[in-house]
């Protein structure tokens, strides 16, 4: 009788280890999309700080491509050619010094409507941001 509550406890611990960790939402404006992403606060630990008006970005924009590149050369994807559409450099919210990269990919090469957005921290971490699907009232 004990090693069933046993079980459920420990099942239930070991699935919520995720949920424990805890993370920084990034909601970001891209055009007219809203964006959100999930970053977990271990990342930001060594993380780089920049000072635009002292220093040039720790990563730079190719730095940040190639980044993208490899992520999708570990899934055994290709990024299509010309798929870089748009790059900006933003200032994560409520901490000081905090940037990353907003990466828009065309998904399709065919298609000017599909694209994915990517964000990519100065350590080099590439984060899929989640698009926000607008609401109709």
């Amino acid at each position: 009788m004990n090693n069933k509550w046993l079980i459920l406890l420990l099942t239930l611990l070991c699935g919520n280890a995720q949920a424990f960790q805890p993370s920084i939402e990034i909601i970001e404006q891209f055009d007219d999309v809203k964006l959100v992403a999930f970053i977990n606060e271990s990342d930001l630990k060594d993380y780089p700080l920049w000072q635009p008006l002292k220093e040039a970005p720790p990563l730079s924009i190719k730095s940040a491509i190639q980044a993208i590149q490899d992520q999708y050369a570990a899934s055994h994807d290709v990024l299509i050619a010309n798929a870089v559409s748009e790059i900006e450099l933003r200032k994560i919210d409520r901490h000081a010094d905090y940037w990353h990269y907003l990466v828009k990919i065309k998904s399709d090469a065919s298609n000017n409507t599909k694209f994915q957005v990517y964000i990519v921290l100065m350590s080099g971490k590439v984060i899929p941001a989640l698009i926000e699907t607008e609401s109709y009232k």
